[in-house]
This record gives C-alpha cells, structure tokens and sequence, in this order.
C-alpha cells in the first residue's frame, strides 16, 4: 500500500465527515461515530461523482484529476460546519460529559463480544486481501466496466448486445449487466489509480470499510436517538454478527451492502429529523435515498418507498387516509389484473405480454399476478433455517409484539415501521406473484434482498427496545417532549 493509497482513502473520509457535520453540527451523544460513519458512506459516494465528472478520459491518473474536486467539496462543507457550529449557544459533547459508568459485567461482556467482532473483521480482511475479484455478479456486473475503463485509459460506453453488433465502428462495449448503474465502478476506478494498477484487494476494500462505516454510523444515531450506551452496542454486535452482512463485506463487489448501508442510513437521518426536527437529517434522508437508484436496479424501489413515507409523514391526517384508500384501490386493480385489460384495450400491449414503446422496443411488465404458495416455505427457510441471520427473524417479531402500544404511540417509530411494512410486502409480492419465486428457492435474490433492509429493520427493534430519556440539545437545554414531537 502506497502513499497515494493511504491519501486516496484519507481524502474521502475527511470530506464525508466534514459533509455530515455541515448538515448536523449538534454534538449530540455519539456525533463521533456518526461522522465517522456517514464520513466513509459519503466520502465513497463523492468519489464516484468527482471521479465519474473529471476522470472520464484518463482514468489511469484519476485519483488525481478528481482530489482537486473532492477537496474543493471538503473545504466548503468544513466552512459551512465552522459557520453552522459558531451559532449553536455553547456547543459541547454530550456524549462525553454526561457518561454514565457501565457496571464492570457489562463491560466485561461487551468487550467480548466487540473482540469477535474484530475477530471478524480480521477474518474478512484476510480474505480480501488474499482473493481475486471472487463473486460471479461482482466482476460481472459492476467491477467489469471499471476495469475495462482502467485497462483501456478511459471511458468507454457499455450497450446492448444489439447495439454493439449494429454500431461496429463505434468503441462500443457489452456485458450481460451492460445496463447496471456504474456508480460503484467508479469507485473502483479511484482505489485502482490511486493503487497504480488494478490491484483487486486494494479496489475491494471500500467493502470491509463500509461494514465497519455501518456499525459506527448506527451506533452514533442511536445514541442521538436516545438509546443508552450498553444498549446501543449491543444492537452494534448484534448487527454486525449477522453471517451474511460479513460476507458481503468479505466477498467484495456485490452492490447489496451498499444498499443496505446507504437506505439504512437515509431511514436512521428520517427518523433524526421526525424526533428533533433537525433539518439537516431530513436533508441527508432524502439525498440519500436519491442515491439508492444509482448502486441498485432495485434501489428504485427501496427510494420511491422512502421518499413516499417521507412524503406521507408530512400530511394531514385526513389527506393521510386518503392516500391509504387510493393505495388500497391501486393495489385491488393490480392484483386482480385491471391494468394488463386496460392496457390491452389502448393497445400498449403485445402478445408477448410486453409494455410497447415506440423509442425502446418493448419491455416486460409483470401484470397478472401468478401466485407461487410454495415460495412461502422457501422464505421461512431463507429466515429462520438458514444460518445467515443467526436468530434475528425469530427475535423481530416478538420484539416488537412486545412493544406494539410504544411503537403506535411514536411518530418517529410508526412511520419506519409502515415504511418496513411496504418494504417487506413489496417482496412478498415478488416472490410469491411473480417468477422470481425460483429465487426464493435457490436461496439467492431472496437473503440478497432481505439484507438491503436487515439494518433498517435492527434499528426499528433498537428503537422499540431503548430505556433512555431523549437526548438533550447542544446547548444542555432540557430534553424535547415526546409529546410535543409526536404532534409536529
């Protein structure tokens, strides 16, 4: 590891925190480990549009080309944060000052746990550094079209294999994912440069860093949230023992943990903002949730659920009910097959079953629910027989059976659960409606899947579970009324 190396990691990490603390200034308890946690998540994320707006036709030297960018992006959100923080009244670290002292059990137990925890993260390590690119959707998918970009000096267009035979004097190239969003590869693209050739281990750390930027950034917004230190992490090891979410981090490439870090994240600022009113939070919610449709296909869905609850959550209670009977009606007319005989009578549909576009052909659109009863036996094995997930799907639900009347009573905990709930219904749908049912059985797109939203779902239990009054603000002023958060 070079010293461009170390600066290509150094870079992006200052600037991410400084971005994060731009928009929340408040040092809340654990401000830290928020900033550090998001620092890396949009550090990463800033990487890739610096990289992607400047580096297009050297990708060889792109660390270089967009540092300048980056560092400009850093600079103005440090002075924004300098600004913002001067006109908080006597700014201080809660999380510091007010520390209760952990009976020595605890800590005791904690210590341990936090010890496999690093056990894990050697563990995942070793195995990035001692692997080629490994997972078949990875260096398939994603991590192609940055090596071609890499290996060719600079940017080229992926396309359809129809076009790529049609256009032969073009540079044009082709892939079985040539359609897959390239915001990931040009992650990979600045760790390569940086790194002075394609060193695979070195492009696939980001992965293990972005489980490690998991636990801290949920550690830190759960303890803004109000849950107490031992609690919180506990929740951290809780997350971050899930089998699958290391083997994501370990097998690196895969765009499923980037999900579930960056919706994880836009969920844990929503519900930030729905308690404290923090218009910061709500800010970094909703760029994140736009940025979920650039690692993902089905980061569409996940950020059209977000940003309608969002959406929802600032209604009135009346036009809340109306939306929830158009919704309702929406649905009947799906599952029983009225828009395939709508869009039959107005011609928009061929015989194959395609939606007709005049500009891109035709594509196919799922219209007539068919239902897979035997998907259900896959998906309770996926979740409670299957060794990814430890024991976490029989402990959700009786964790938050147990707290429903608290759940019911919060704002900031009833919308993420309604939000969790059209999540969950969206992939019941797809895998018992629809042909992705055979995925349910392989075991495959069903825990993939499952894990974009497993942080997400941790913090609606950490939530549920917490004994801790609210936090108080900066200045020391006395902690907001749930109540009076409960009605704005």
């Amino acid at each position: 590891m070079n010293v461009a190396t170390l600066f290509a990691w150094l870079l992006p990490l200052l600037v991410g925190a400084a971005v994060y603390l731009a928009a929340s200034p408040e040092r809340l308890p654990g401000w830290r480990s928020a900033a550090g946690g998001y620092g890396i998540v949009i550090g990463l994320l800033l990487v890739s549009a610096c990289t992607a707006i400047v580096a297009r036709s050297d990708t060889a030297h792109a660390w270089l080309r967009a540092a300048p960018l980056l560092a400009i992006v850093g600079i103005g959100a440090a002075l924004v944060f300098r600004r913002r923080s001067r006109s908080l009244a006597a700014a201080r670290d809660s999380d510091g000052n007010a520390r209760a002292e952990m009976p020595r059990w605890k800590r005791t137990l904690l210590g341990v746990l936090f010890a496999s925890l690093g056990l894990r993260a050697v563990v995942a390590l070793r195995e990035i550094w001692l692997r080629p690119l490994y997972p078949w959707d990875a260096w398939s998918a994603w991590a192609v079209k940055a090596k071609a970009w890499f290996l060719l000096g600079h940017h080229v267009r992926f396309v359809s294999l129809h076009d790529w035979l049609v256009q032969s004097g073009k540079e044009y190239y082709t892939s079985i994912a040539w359609m897959y969003p390239v915001t990931l590869a040009w992650v990979d693209i600045w760790f390569a440069s940086a790194a002075g050739g394609w060193v695979e281990p070195l492009v696939n750390l980001p992965w293990l860093a972005l489980w490690i930027a998991v636990l801290l950034a949920h550690y830190g917004q759960w303890r803004a949230l109000g849950v107490s230190r031992d609690r919180a992490l506990f929740f951290v090891y809780v997350l971050g023992s899930l089998p699958l979410l290391l083997v994501h981090a370990a097998l690196a490439g895969y765009a499923d943990l980037w999900i579930a870090a960056v919706f994880g994240l836009a969920l844990l600022a929503w519900v930030r903002w729905l308690q404290s009113r923090d218009r910061g939070q709500l800010v970094l919610a909703i760029a994140l949730a736009c940025v979920l449709p650039c690692l993902k296909v089905e980061g569409w869905i996940w950020a059209s659920c977000l940003l309608a609850t969002i959406v929802f959550g600032a209604l009135s209670a009346r036009w809340r009910w109306l939306v929830l009977a158009a919704a309702a009606i929406f649905v009947g007319v799906l599952l029983g097959g009225g828009l395939r005989w709508l869009l039959e009578h107005v011609g928009w549909l061929d015989a194959a079953g395609g939606i007709v576009d005049a500009r891109a052909g035709s594509f196919v659109l799922l219209l007539q629910p068919q239902w897979h009863g035997a998907a259900a036996r896959d998906i309770a094995s996926a979740l409670f027989a299957l060794p990814n997930w430890h024991f976490l799907w029989w402990l959700v639900p009786v964790a938050l059976a147990c707290r429903w009347r608290e759940i019911g009573a919060r704002t900031w905990l009833w919308l993420p659960a309604f939000l969790l709930l059209q999540c969950f219904a969206a992939l019941a749908f797809l895998f018992l409606a629809t042909d992705a049912a055979q995925w349910a059985k392989s075991f495959t797109a069903i825990n993939r899947l499952i894990l974009q939203l497993t942080p997400a779902v941790v913090t609606l239990v950490a939530l549920a579970l917490r004994d801790a009054q609210l936090p108080a603000t900066a200045s020391g002023t006395a902690p907001v009324s749930v109540a009076r958060i409960d009605r704005a």
